[in-house]
């Protein structure tokens, strides 16, 4: 009965919807903490895309999806809506792998990402209240202090 369904066809359709949650995941942050993406500094912007590759990690744990989809689901997020270029992208992504894979290489961005797994689920659970503190808490850690 499938066997006109072509399983690239599939992937696409997977990859797409996984990465319009993760636009749409983005955009609720942006939301919560009333600043618009493009209005963020460079360091709050690396922050929740470090926030959102925790929640690639939890849509390939829950799609199925394997390593080169991750990836490709990664660089697509840094991408669009992150804007960053295509190498950026690449680097970026390859950097957040390192880390989430060895907590030694950067504790911190090592937190942020598993906060992002947490994120991930409050996002699809609509708790914007958890969701709100979550990155907020984050974001205030983060922040340097001015002298």
């Amino acid at each position: 009965m499938t066997d006109f369904i072509n399983a690239d066809d599939i992937n696409d359709v997977i990859l797409a919807a996984a990465a319009s949650e993760l636009e749409q995941m983005v955009g609720k942050i942006c939301e919560l903490i009333g600043t618009p993406l493009e209005q963020t500094t460079e360091l709050e912007r690396q922050v929740i895309a470090a926030f959102g590759f925790g929640a690639v990690y939890g849509i390939t744990h829950r799609d199925q999806l394997a390593e080169p989809q991750a990836h490709a689901l990664s660089i697509r997020m840094l991408i669009k809506p992150f804007n960053y270029s295509e190498q950026q992208a690449v680097d970026f992504a390859d950097d957040l792998i390192r880390v989430a894979s060895d907590r030694e290489v950067h504790p911190v961005m090592n937190t942020i990402i598993h906060r992002g797994i947490d994120g991930h689920r409050q996002f699809n659970q609509e708790d914007d209240e958890g969701l709100a503190r979550n990155i907020q808490e984050i974001l205030a850690a983060v922040k340097p202090e001015r002298t």
